[in-house]
């Protein structure tokens, strides 16, 4: 668990998990491991290696060439419906940061600057990749025309 980042509440988040990972998270107190990953990134099921350590698992697959607002809206729900506390993780953590930050930027009204902060608390600068860039402005940019 040393690769992976406290965040509030009983929130981490980071990279892949290695078994002896979700064993630790699961000594830690962690429910529910929150994988966005696509299925075809791993050769094995992480959905198995969570389960198989006693965590509980959801999978919100992330395409950073297809980002969607309902992917925040499957993390919040998972977050809402399942017990924590939870770790987040992609392939490197950029992904579970992208979402976490923009729930939190919609939940709070924040603006990308806030946003882009947060992640960067997080270890992941977003606003160097243009496709999680881009996505941070138009999810706030709707966010706005809905108010």
């Amino acid at each position: 668990m040393s690769q992976f980042r406290p965040f509030e509440d009983g929130i981490f988040i980071g990279p892949q998990p290695a078994p002896v990972d979700l064993e630790d998270a699961r000594r830690r107190g962690i429910n529910t491991v929150i994988d966005f990953r696509l299925p075809s990134e791993t050769t094995t099921s992480n959905e198995t290696l969570t389960r198989n350590s006693g965590l509980d698992y959801s999978n919100i697959p992330v395409n950073k060439a297809m980002l969607s607002e309902n992917q925040i809206d499957d993390l919040d729900a998972v977050m809402l419906t399942k017990q924590g506390q939870f770790l987040l993780h992609c392939a490197t953590g950029a992904r579970a940061a992208l979402l976490l930050a923009l729930s939190r930027a919609r939940k709070n009204g924040w603006t990308a600057d806030q946003t882009f902060a947060l992640a960067k608390t997080l270890g992941f600068d977003l606003q160097t990749s243009p496709a999680y860039s881009n996505f941070v402005n138009q999810v706030l940019k709707n966010q706005r025309g809905t108010q």
